[in-house]
């Protein structure tokens, strides 16, 4: 059986302004320790509403350190090259004296360019920039030196402080489905985080199999295959289907107007404008249709039988994906019924 996480995305406040922002986070996070889950997974979001309650994972994650004791923390994910690798580990290091040892990070490139203007790089280098900063993140946690240079040309040997509490930084990378991407995390010994966002059960378990077998390749026994999931407990009538399909397709629609936004694929924008509003209506509701169907979207009564199956794909983990547009009140009933299945 997987073991079974929380993961956020707009903390639930995108359709509930009179709501405290964070207060979903914060009490989730709460009822997932105290019921013993694997981990919270906090992502990094830039430069829109929905999700933009996470400009950075390491502040939110000190807030759930500092009111939990034993579930893990985790970057779901740290965009790298938007960032410093050594204010990466001194913020991540941070974390882990607050959580006494809790926290982890999954590495992402980054897809949006407008979130380059963050950063000292070009989007196109951002696969390189990435797998450069994960060496030299690793590096530093474990204490070791590592060589940058300043901006004078100046080369400068930097050992970054605090020191953690944990020896070796928990880590992961962030995969859209690129099988390189998963082969790569099984190279660096590193395990994978996932959705299933433009890939079915069938191929994700190919690629699976594919970082098992770079990771046994590399020496590195079986890793760690993490799957976020879109999740919320229905109490099996017509109308909370309805709804859930509803907040599905909007948060789809949110999802294919960001790709349009994106700058560093004028690809996507040339074919988000073409679509008229029906098309886009359609794209939406087959989407919500599927995530419904492979999804944790169900009656607590199925919740079993759709884990058995993830299982089946060889998924250590599955992250439930909780605050997609629900308001606070029905991702809290949602997660103490999803807890009542669990526990």
């Amino acid at each position: 059986m997987v073991t079974v996480s929380l993961s956020y995305f707009s903390a639930g406040g995108a359709h509930d302004p009179a709501a405290a922002p964070y207060d979903v986070l914060l009490r989730t996070a709460r009822l997932a320790d105290e019921a013993g889950l694997e981990a919270v997974w906090i992502p990094e979001r830039h430069f829109a509403d929905f999700g933009s309650l996470f400009p950075n994972p390491s502040v939110p994650a000190a807030a759930v350190a500092a009111t939990t004791r034993r579930i893990q923390i985790r970057a779901g994910s740290v965009v790298l090259p938007l960032h410093h690798p050594v204010r990466v580990a001194e913020e991540w290091a941070v974390v882990d004296r607050l959580s006494g040892g809790r926290a982890g990070i999954s590495f992402a490139s980054g897809w949006h360019g407008a979130d380059f203007v963050l950063s000292r790089f070009d989007a196109a280098d951002r696969r390189r920039v990435m797998r450069d900063g994960v060496d030299a993140v690793r590096a530093l946690w474990r204490g070791e030196a590592w060589t940058f240079t300043d901006a004078a040309g100046r080369e400068i040997e930097i050992t970054s402080r605090p020191r953690p509490v944990r020896p070796e930084l928990p880590m992961w990378l962030t995969s859209g489905g690129s099988v390189g991407t998963f082969e790569l995390a099984g190279s660096l010994g590193a395990g994978v985080l996932t959705h299933l966002v433009g890939q079915r059960p069938g191929e994700l378990r190919d690629k699976i199999a594919a970082y098992r077998k770079t990771r046994a390749e590399h020496g590195g026994g079986r890793g760690h295959v993490t799957l976020m999931l879109h999740t919320h407990v229905l109490d099996g009538s017509p109308a909370a289907a309805e709804r859930a399909e509803a907040e599905l397709a909007r948060y789809l629609t949110t999802s294919m107007r960001l790709d349009a936004s994106n700058v560093a694929a004028v690809k996507d924008a040339a074919a988000f404008t073409a679509m008229t509003a029906t098309d886009r209506d359609a794209i939406a509701a087959a989407g919500a249709s599927r995530y419904i169907d492979t999804g944790l979207v169900c009656t607590a009564a199925e919740i079993p039988e759709r884990l058995a199956a993830v299982a089946s794909w060889d998924v250590d983990e599955v992250a439930c994906l909780i605050d997609f547009g629900f308001d606070h009140a029905s991702i809290l009933r949602s997660v103490d019924e999803l807890l009542g299945v669990l526990v």
